[in-house]
């Protein structure tokens, strides 16, 4: 079978959601004819699968960039998947609505994976009492010309990805914010996450992933300094250019290509979000280590999590994670916590979710991967 895939991020990998989607299509590689598309970058990615890149003209304005892109994306994407001649498409994120939009005008199936908010709500945030008026809640007034590329994009956004033959969300979370934007029901495909083993185990610190402002750092700089006798560390990127040296007790590592390599040293993985998650990829990485997590009840958290940790409801409180904390130090208590991670992480083990897909596959278009 010949599988088309396009992905903005595909050379350049941001997050889960990039991972996820590189994990599939790696392992649709084996036994199919794929091609690829993501966006043009100076330094890219290596992929195990063939791939190309679509230079694209950008410019500073979010907005208009975006609508401009688009309309470029139409025209590259239609040239490659015309010569590729493809029996399926699959997409997501930035590329996915024109990608819709080419593989419906050539009447081939396409498949949307649902895992962020780009192509519903300017601020990652999209709670049912939003009033909708996208470019209001942008900050534009009705005298600004860019109001009207906010409103394009979105109207774009809301013809094109309904119009895919199957959506997929990444929780049950994001199907209900998928129903409750386009009015379209999706299937449930957890992320694709390959499990994380840890040959050399030595908890000591208590993690966070990413510091940024709505992965919930100045929470997590609150606990530090309440709790100035543990040790905490932070992983991967920092927007915030905090300089944690001045933090005696906070420990800071770069990203690193191999998890294991702060999983081993984490006892406790912290998860204070302020914005709804679609899912939590950090919570089942570290389920599959038996490492609890403490993690904020809001969006999709809750599924990744499971019984297998902690979830605050008043997660802006330092307090309330401070409590969570001290009753993992019980031995029995965190013994208990540690087995139930395993146990939930089973829901997500590379064997269930790509098996699910395989039947989605075959039960939606007939198609045997």
């Amino acid at each position: 079978m010949k599988i088309f895939a396009s992905e903005e991020n595909l050379l350049t990998p941001l997050g889960g959601g990039e991972l996820s989607f590189e994990t599939l299509i790696s392992w649709l590689s084996k036994n199919n004819e794929v091609f690829t598309v993501g966006k043009h970058v100076k330094n890219p990615h290596t992929v195990s699968f063939p791939s190309s890149s679509v230079r694209l003209f950008e410019t500073n304005t979010h907005m208009f960039n975006k609508y401009f892109v688009f309309k470029q994306l139409e025209g590259s994407l239609n040239r490659k998947i015309k010569n590729f001649s493809p029996d399926l498409v699959i997409t997501q994120q930035d590329f996915a609505a024109p990608t819709i939009k080419t593989a419906y005008e050539k009447k081939i199936p396409s498949i949307v994976f649902m895992r962020n908010y780009e192509h519903i709500c300017l601020c990652a945030n999209p709670d049912s009492n939003c009033s909708r008026r996208c470019s209001v809640c942008y900050g534009y007034s009705s005298l600004n010309p860019y109001r009207y590329f906010v409103d394009a994009v979105f109207r774009y956004e809301k013809k094109w990805i309904p119009r895919a033959s199957l959506i997929i969300s990444n929780s049950q979370y994001m199907a209900s914010v998928v129903k409750d934007w386009f009015g379209v029901e999706s299937r449930v495909i957890y992320p694709f996450v390959q499990e994380i083993r840890i040959n050399k185990q030595n908890p000591e610190y208590i993690t966070l992933i990413n510091a940024s402002k709505h992965k919930g750092i100045g929470t997590f700089l609150e606990i530090a300094k309440i709790l100035p006798d543990k040790k905490f560390l932070v992983v991967g990127h920092n927007p915030e250019s905090i300089d944690f040296s001045v933090f005696p007790n906070i420990t800071y590592m770069p990203w690193v290509a191999d998890p294991e390599t702060f999983y081993s040293k984490t006892k406790i993985l912290l998860v204070p979000s302020t914005w709804p998650e679609p899912f939590g990829r950090v919570c089942v990485e570290a389920a599959f280590c038996g490492i609890p997590s403490i993690a904020s009840k809001i969006g999709g958290l809750p599924e990744a999590v499971g019984e297998g940790g902690i979830l605050i409801d008043n997660f802006k409180d330092p307090e309330q994670w401070v409590k969570a904390i001290n009753l993992l130090e019980n031995d029995k208590t965190y013994n208990e916590f540690s087995e139930k991670a395993r146990i939930h992480s089973r829901k997500f083990t590379i064997e269930k979710t790509l098996g699910k897909f395989k039947s989605l596959l075959r039960d939606t278009f007939a198609l045997k991967i």
